[in-house]
């Protein structure tokens, strides 16, 4: 069986073992970081704090909780410019307070953690014409209005921010980890969760599939191999009785024809056990059925003639 049979076998066999492993290498960083956050301790922003960041040396893997409170000019609500509140943007730097001492919060853009707190929601109702129905009716799609929603970091809102803090001359810096994801969020550090146990499932199915694709090709060839078994002994048997034929000559009476060529009938065909051709017809016979019967042929045996 060319290598080509094969081919959509071994795509998927190598699509599963790819995805397990790659499944397999994010578990263990999942793993990796679950500890080490686990062992990142909590600290409280204090003055205690500076002294603590400063004698580490390079820096401290920590957990630090405060109050937004922006570096720069806050940005007011477009709805209600009363709320004073900060860009989730790196435009508008913010820093995390907590008893008169900040945390300096380096990629304020990146929060990807933070529910932001929606300060407007408003839906306009569209007002379409009889030919925007039609054409809407026409792409299957019909626009109905538009929802404008205002999401802000808004001012004192109390969040976790999770890296490394160093110590420069301007002050403490949250700043990315190694070890650790660099994290803000208003969750608690018990209830950050990576997402091993969907991981973990995933890379059952696609462990499961790369063991059904093994055992595809496994199956497939283990036949071709019995297939190929068989007929090599069927030629051995084939190749025998063709050489007791020619010792017989060729004045047969017509029962021992064979019912295709009329040659010697010198096989048993199994397991109708019907003789009814020669060896060489036997090995021909296409589909692989018997001609008096058709049923399946599954082996054939030498008839020895006395």
């Amino acid at each position: 069986m060319p290598v080509k049979d094969y081919a959509f076998d071994l795509v998927g066999l190598g699509v599963s073992a790819g995805l397990t492993y790659t499944l397999y290498q994010f578990v263990r960083a999942g793993r990796d970081v679950v500890y080490h956050l686990k062992q990142t301790p909590e600290l409280e922003i204090n003055a205690g704090l500076i002294g603590r960041v400063a004698e580490s040396g390079g820096g401290l893997i920590a957990c630090v909780r405060g109050v937004v409170k922006a570096s720069d000019i806050a940005l007011k609500s477009v709805a209600r410019p009363e709320l004073t509140v900060d860009s989730s943007t790196s435009n508008v730097p913010f820093m995390l307070m907590d008893k008169g001492i900040g945390v300096q919060i380096t990629e304020p853009g990146k929060l990807e953690d933070v529910d932001l707190t929606v300060v407007n929601e408003k839906f306009d109702a569209a007002t379409n014409s009889l030919a925007d129905h039609v054409w809407g009716w026409m792409k299957g799609v019909r626009t109905t209005g538009t929802q404008q929603t205002e999401e802000m970091l808004v001012e004192g809102t109390s969040v976790l921010g999770i890296g490394r803090l160093v110590l420069k001359n301007e002050g403490l810096h949250l700043e990315h980890s190694d070890l650790i994801p660099y994290m803000i969020t208003m969750k608690n550090k018990k209830d950050i969760e990576a997402p091993i146990p969907y991981l973990r499932l995933l890379g059952l199915l696609t462990a499961c599939g790369m063991v059904f694709y093994s055992y595809r090709v496994v199956s497939r060839w283990y036949v071709k191999w019995r297939k190929d078994a068989r007929r090599r002994a069927e030629e051995s048997i084939l190749d025998e009785a063709r050489a007791r034929r020619e010792a017989q000559g060729h004045d047969l009476p017509e029962s021992l024809m064979c019912v295709v060529c009329c040659g010697l009938r010198d096989v048993l065909l199994m397991p109708c056990r019907h003789v009814c051709v020669c060896s060489d017809c036997a090995l021909k016979l296409e589909p692989r059925v018997c001609p008096v019967c058709r049923t399946d042929i599954e082996r054939i045996q030498p008839v020895f003639y006395s």
